[in-house]
């Protein structure tokens, strides 16, 4: 059997059963009143579960639709919640790592001004210290030339000269060779 004989036994069903409406009403009576029996049965016995079960399946979908409704605006309440709460951490570490920064920048530059102060200080002792050896060392050096030069003057005169008269004369000769 072909796919087109099967299509044309099937309209040709169709058209006999629309033509016997006309040729056979006796059918159509009897399936009239086998429709009107089953409805009248089933209003008798089972309408009231039905429409039961259908209103209580209405109120279940309504429920469930609402909780789902009430769920997605808690949902977007605890959505914007953790968005606020993002962006306030966000503002709050930004804020801390400028404090921190600065902060940083503070001790830094408290460690400089210590190191320059420090280094200045150094600075000025090893000055004094320079300028003190300086002087002992003008002192001893004058003292050498005392020692050195009354030496001298006490073997090329050798007279009896005093020798704090000596003294001045050489502190005198000295201070001027020093100007």
């Amino acid at each position: 059997m072909t796919l087109e004989q099967i299509f044309s036994e099937a309209v040709s069903a169709i058209e006999e059963g629309l033509y016997s409406v006309f040729n056979r009403p006796d059918i159509v009576l009897l399936n009239i009143l086998a429709f009107i029996v089953l409805m009248l049965i089933i209003k008798k016995f089972f309408w009231e579960k039905i429409t039961a079960f259908i209103d209580q399946r209405q109120k279940t979908m309504m429920e469930a639709m609402e909780q789902a409704e009430a769920e997605r605006l808690r949902a977007m309440e605890i959505q914007a919640k953790a968005s606020k709460d993002y962006e306030a951490m966000k503002e709050e570490t930004r804020e801390l790592k400028e404090k921190l920064t600065q902060e940083a920048y503070k001790q830094q530059d408290e460690m400089i001004e210590a190191a320059k102060a420090e280094a200045k200080r150094r600075l000025e002792q090893a000055e004094k210290d320079i300028a003190f050896e300086i002087e002992q060392a003008n002192e001893e050096i004058k003292e050498s030339i005392k020692t050195i030069a009354f030496a001298a003057a006490e073997k090329i005169v050798k007279r009896e000269i005093d020798e704090s008269v000596h003294q001045d004369i050489i502190e005198k000769v000295i201070r001027e060779n020093s100007k």
